[in-house]
């Protein structure tokens, strides 16, 4: 069976990262797209691509097409790229909010096939700095078929994210998918940030729980700022029933209510364990 073109458009850690795990793994033969001439010899002289462009119009036509830039950058470019894609192409994306995209997708009227697609991975080093090709590795890569995504689409998409190493995770619902990641994603960065704002005095004495907990202050705040500006309704949702949370089991601490507290500490320890 002959191996898939595919373009990643946005070579950054994300991009570059899928570029690499294709590459090495040989599952297809892979091109990239990215804004600067600089990123684009540096993914040639890392091997991660055949061949690299500053123009997604300079690189040959691909079976898949892989948007993988920053929310609105990809918002913007989707009616560039979407009219390029021939019939019986793919196109998916790496972003970490869907709602927006499969709707701009569906604006386009693409005559290739959508599915939107997005990894749960990541590191905190920006650009080519962050590729690693073990990256996805047995990380969930949800996927939400998006118009003309077909048994035969859905199926290479999924083979490809199986193929370096992902968990393909089908969900129907774009909105559904922004609260979820909202919740588990999005509002544990804002509460690294509020950790972080602690009186200076008091992060001297800073141990390993601190650290474990605010690891994503340390991520690229423009990447950061991206993700949470276009799920704001979501992230103020969970952001609430968050603090709500919080605010119970500090009522627990104040009354001394060891029995409740101790079943919400022994219930959180069996999920985290089963994470």
């Amino acid at each position: 069976m002959r191996k898939p073109d595919v373009l990643v458009v946005g070579l950054g850690q994300i991009g570059g990262s899928l570029a690499a795990a294709l590459t090495r793994r040989r599952l297809a033969r892979v091109s990239g797209a990215t804004r600067r001439e600089e990123t684009a010899r540096r993914a040639r002289r890392m091997g991660i691509v055949a061949e690299a462009a500053t123009d997604f119009r300079g690189v040959p036509p691909a079976d898949v097409i892989v948007l993988a830039t920053p929310v609105r950058t990809l918002l913007r470019q989707i009616p560039e790229v979407a009219p390029l894609a021939s019939p019986g192409a793919l196109l998916t994306d790496v972003g970490s909010t869907k709602k927006d995209i499969l709707e701009a997708f569906r604006r386009c009227a693409p005559r290739a096939a959508v599915i939107g697609g997005h990894p749960m991975a990541g590191n905190e080093k920006a650009g080519l700095d962050g590729c690693d090709p073990d990256l996805f590795e047995g990380r969930p890569w949800v996927l939400i078929p998006g118009p003309g995504a077909r048994r035969g689409a859905r199926r290479l998409l999924e083979s490809l994210v199986t193929g370096v190493g992902a968990r393909p995770l089908w969900m129907e619902d774009p909105s559904r998918h922004d609260l979820a990641v909202a919740r588990v994603s999005h509002v544990p960065y804002l509460l690294a940030y509020a950790l972080m704002e602690q009186p200076p005095e008091d992060l001297r004495v800073a141990g390993n729980s601190l650290r474990d907990a605010t690891r994503v202050a340390m991520s690229d705040p423009a990447m950061v700022l991206d993700f949470l500006l276009t799920n704001g309704g979501p992230v103020g949702r969970a952001a609430d029933e968050l603090t709500a949370r919080i605010r119970e089991l500090a009522r627990l601490v104040s009354r001394g209510d060891e029995k409740r507290l101790r079943r919400r500490l022994e219930k959180a320890l069996d999920r985290r364990r089963g994470l």
